[in-house]
């Protein structure tokens, strides 16, 4: 005997693309202890800071912030693939240079507004042009020449600042149209115009590695490249493409620095930015095939609020520059010593 019933099928449901993005982002025991951390040291400068704790301080870090979280991304995703890019801040450099070039060279100056906003994007298209090139001649090194990323890196960046050098002479380029400040210091709701670029990248960085056949091509390549093209992975594609994204973000980072401090030279963040970013992504715990790009944002936050903390701390006290780089070497041990339990835990519990 069976029962009829006039209930018809149920329609397939239909995700929307952008909410099935983001519909399982990975959380891990890592990303909350960076939240722990993150959330210590702010409660920390708060109590003893007096101003930290303010619209204009937190503002501040919003500005400053952005520059080393885009060129973090463009680390990241390098290691991710099993390799460095040290060449970052010299595509950013050479980025910055070139576009600024074409500025102050070609920009009428009694042109007027909407006719420098169109110069502006031209502008903005040569500095992400520069980053693709340099981004593709590491590619080329590293995926299909066979050069170790570490020393087909270190060679472009000598590369690239040298035209840097060459093109300016050593001097720094100005005279750029003030419309360009608004990227580098102007806000949106209250909010800094380059974090919420910050967080555009970031977010594209995390659908490009977590929800695209591309990022899981990456991942496997960074954990056995060996086993990624006896899977039918083009491994060399894949290092192209993860270096000329590597190289563009970089290009958006000198862009930034442009924005903030309106001029360009080839010498801006060259003693501490590529080190700076290495440390971020160890701090994420970024290793080949492994990591988040939320973690990478966390950590980002956390060395911007132990700079602007220390430097709060420390206004006015001889060394405090020298401090603020010892508090960064505690910080990157302690992460190492309680990544070390973290993982001796979990052995005994497996």
């Amino acid at each position: 005997m069976t029962q009829r019933t006039n209930d018809k099928p149920a329609a397939p449901v239909r995700r929307k693309p952008l909410a099935g993005a983001f519909r399982k982002i990975r959380v891990g025991s890592e990303t909350i202890q960076l939240l722990v951390l993150a959330v210590i040291l702010f409660v920390f400068f708060s109590i003893i800071v007096e101003k930290f704790l303010t619209v204009r301080s937190i503002t501040s870090m919003g500005f400053q912030m952005p520059e080393l979280g885009v060129l973090t991304l463009a680390m990241m995703i390098s290691i991710y693939t099993g390799g460095i890019n040290l060449s970052v801040n010299a595509t950013s450099n050479l980025a910055a240079v070139l576009a600024g070039f074409f500025m102050v060279k070609f920009i009428p100056k009694d042109a007027a507004g909407a006719v420098v906003t169109l110069y502006l994007a031209v502008a903005f298209l040569i500095a992400i042009a520069v980053g693709w090139l340099c981004g593709m001649v590491n590619g080329l090194l590293i995926g299909y020449v066979g050069v170790p990323p570490i020393l087909a890196t270190l060679a472009t960046m000598t590369l690239f600042t040298g035209i840097s050098v060459g093109l300016t002479g050593g001097a720094t380029v100005t005279g750029f149209p003030t419309q360009l400040s608004v990227i580098g210091a102007q806000t949106i709701l209250g909010i800094p115009i380059p974090f919420l670029i910050f967080i555009g990248f970031t977010i594209l960085t995390y659908i490009l590695l977590d929800r695209t056949s591309f990022g899981f091509k990456a991942r496997l390549l960074g954990s056995n490249p060996v086993a990624a093209e006896f899977s039918g992975i083009d491994n060399r594609a894949i290092l192209m493409g993860a270096y000329i994204y590597s190289g563009i973000l970089s290009a958006v980072t000198g862009i930034l620095i442009m924005g903030r401090t309106m001029s360009a030279a080839y010498e801006y963040g060259a003693t501490t930015y590529v080190l700076l970013t290495i440390l971020i992504c160890v701090l994420a715990n970024v290793n080949p095939g492994m990591g988040r790009v939320i973690d990478v944002f966390i950590a980002v936050v956390i060395l911007q609020i132990l700079s602007t903390g220390f430097q709060m701390a420390l206004s006015g006290v001889r060394g405090s520059t020298f401090f603020k780089d010892f508090a960064w070497g505690v910080l990157l041990i302690l992460v190492f010593v309680a990544n070390y339990f973290i993982r001796g835990r979990r052995a005994q519990s497996s």
